[in-house]
């Protein structure tokens, strides 16, 4: 069930387009915010074949690259005696990916910046030959895959989970701004709802604010990839 708390007086209205811990709600309150949470998108973890499980097994010499937990999620589901293999090079685009990643003994390389931009700066680095797995989900962009076929380097993309959009019917004028933590989340909102030019956006990280771009120009992003990091960017635009 959503929570929602919006009998609080003179507490901003803010509106994430995923779901939200009690400790967010918490926050949030302590710093002016009233929040509510209706996601905009389910994710779906896809069972990956034998097959690939067993040739990410026996190719040692293979790189592996995470642009998503929920691709970390989607491959411990189907090889859960992964970290038997943590000796694999392992990117992840940012600290999110990388911290599950770690809770399984890997080694993670994070990107400076933590986009698929940024990823594909530092694989130039990599020495050549060197072949790599790449966990995706339905919806990535083909910024990485661009880079593979542009540059003629081996890989194999194995597709970890699927995005489903989904819509909640919503009073949109009641908020004072709307949160999105992914591109997916962007794309879902939009698709049905159109916002006033004063509400801002609040992006969790770059690639997100990129897509926002797309449908307005109030946009803005949180210094860190998390929640807390967001909620400061809206009270710093609505209670200053």
């Amino acid at each position: 069930m959503n929570k929602q708390r919006m009998d609080t007086g003179k507490l901003k209205h803010i509106l994430f387009t995923r779901k939200l811990t009690d400790n967010h709600y918490e926050f949030g309150k302590k710093i002016g915010l009233s929040l509510v949470d209706y996601p905009f998108i389910d994710i779906e973890l896809s069972d990956l074949p034998k097959e690939t499980i067993e040739n990410l097994k026996t190719n040692e010499n293979a790189s592996w690259i995470f642009t998503s937990k929920n691709s970390v999620k989607s491959l411990l589901k189907s090889f859960p005696d992964i970290s038997n293999y943590s000796n694999r090079k392992c990117f992840a685009v940012g600290e999110k990916t990388a911290e599950e990643l770690r809770k399984l003994n890997f080694e993670v390389v994070v990107p400076k910046h933590h986009n698929a931009l940024s990823l594909v700066d530092r694989l130039e680095q990599e020495p050549s030959g060197i072949p790599y797995y790449y966990f995706s989900g339905n919806m990535r962009r083909k910024t990485i895959t661009n880079f593979f076929n542009e540059n003629e380097i081996k890989y194999q993309e194995i597709e970890c989970y699927i995005t489903h959009l989904i819509q909640p019917d919503l009073n949109i004028d009641q908020f004072d701004a709307v949160c999105f933590c992914s591109p997916s989340a962007v794309l879902s909102f939009f698709s049905k709802y159109q916002i006033r030019e004063d509400i801002p956006c609040i992006a969790i990280g770059n690639t997100t604010a990129v897509k926002l771009l797309d449908y307005t120009e109030n946009v803005a992003m949180s210094e860190k990839t998390n929640i807390y990091s967001m909620l400061e960017i809206c009270n710093e635009y609505l209670n200053s």
